[in-house]
């Protein structure tokens, strides 16, 4: 089962449901409040969310949402409603700051951030002295917490993690030689995650054989297919901090130039419909680790069923992710019984063994802000996403 065989609203819902309500004063901050009356002790979880823009299917205001629509109607927290206001940064880190000042001066107990590092640790940054936690919804990037340790957390896995893990699954599968996809357009996603798992394929015995660099958003990558074509032996796997179209583009672009044994790896930036489409009959060349899978009987299935029945499109796994961020908040809401954004900012440090939604799981003690979570190594298989197997690597590179 795939996360895009649920069917529903257009992402242009999103606008529909929430109705942009002002624009933030001289700012362009579009406001995707939602339209029901608001009560003056509801508590605030602020989203300065990737709505438009290059990251826009990595962020997902309708999984928060649904997630807070299921939490209120059992009674909300702590006898109160919880309410999301989201505001859209556009995919860029000067407007990521505008909206998350705006959260802030909102009385937001949490604010769930973008999915980068440098869209979210300006918003971590303002948020710092009000003691307000500010969880990223979908970036991977250890280098986020690093950055602001006593109020910045990640909601997804550390990269080095799911690199980890896809190269101990790769070394599994026989492969012997690799080369990794360098970019430095999206930030340390494409730069530290290849090196993640070259750290860790080396370690368990395999060789990086060379390292490629390349752009992100081109139609044609000639010159890296040629670079490989050179080489001798040829490599087994390439891994990259691959992203939608570019992930799509080099199996599509591999596959005709008849490198069709050759497996692209990569983590969460594959898991996105869009590549299924882009890349074609060439998807079956795709390998990757993620965050999650919706297999029959699991909570991802139930959160995702139910979602779909109220109204909402299941984009992608970042749905199930922006869930799983209002679930911390509220879980460290009831365990510090107060929603001070302090007391609740501490209290997501003490998180151990809380069941998700994307995941059995998810500790956050004494982890520095990145949470250890079991993951989902995936493959394409007639057409659509298929799960492999579940996976928590014996061996996870320093970050």
């Amino acid at each position: 089962m795939s996360s895009s065989n649920f069917p529903g609203l257009t992402r242009g819902s999103v606008m529909k449901r929430y109705g942009v309500l002002s624009l933030a004063a001289s700012l362009g901050l579009a406001t995707l409040s939602p339209l029901p009356a608001q009560a003056a002790d509801d508590i605030i979880i602020g989203y300065a969310a990737a709505v438009t823009g290059m990251y826009a299917p990595y962020d997902s205001v309708d999984g928060a949402q649904c997630e807070i629509d299921r939490i209120n109607e059992k009674g909300g927290v702590l006898g109160r409603k919880l309410r999301l206001e989201a505001r859209d940064m556009k995919s860029d880190a000067v407007m990521a700051a505008t909206a998350g000042q705006e959260l802030i001066d909102l009385g937001a107990t949490a604010i769930l951030s973008p999915p980068s590092d440098d869209t979210s640790i300006p918003i971590a940054a303002l948020a710092l002295p009000h003691g307000v936690a500010v969880l990223s919804v979908g970036s991977t990037q250890v280098q986020f917490p690093a950055a602001s340790p006593e109020n910045a957390y990640l909601v997804p896995y550390g990269d080095n993690l799911s690199a980890g893990a896809a190269a101990e699954y790769a070394i599994k599968q026989g492969y012997k030689n690799a080369v990794l996809m360098i970019t430095r357009d999206i930030g340390s996603y494409g730069l530290a995650t290849p090196e993640y798992f070259g750290a860790a394929f080396e370690h368990l015995g395999g060789k990086v054989l060379k390292r490629i660099n390349y752009n992100t958003g081109l139609s044609d990558y000639r010159a890296q297919l040629a670079e490989i074509q050179a080489m001798d032996p040829k490599p087994d796997v390439i891994f990259g901090g691959f992203i939608t179209p570019d992930g799509a583009v080099f199996p599509r672009q591999f596959m005709a130039a008849g490198l069709d044994k050759i497996t692209f790896m990569g983590t969460d930036g594959y898991d996105d419909p869009g590549i299924l489409e882009i890349a074609g009959d060439s998807a079956k060349m795709i390998k990757f680790v993620t965050h999650g899978f919706p297999a029959p009987g699991s909570a991802l299935e139930e959160f995702y069923t139910d979602c779909t029945k109220r109204g909402y499109k299941i984009q992608n796994i970042f749905f199930g992710l922006a869930g799983e961020s209002v679930l911390v908040v509220k879980t460290a809401i009831e365990a510090a019984g107060s929603a001070e954004p302090a007391a609740v900012n501490a209290a997501i440090k003490e998180i151990k063994d809380m069941k998700g939604i994307t995941t059995d799981s998810i500790t956050y003690k004494d982890r520095g802000g990145v949470p250890i979570k079991r993951m989902a190594v995936v493959e394409v298989v007639n057409g659509k996403f298929s799960k492999i197997q579940d996976i928590l690597p014996e061996y996870v590179p320093a970050p």
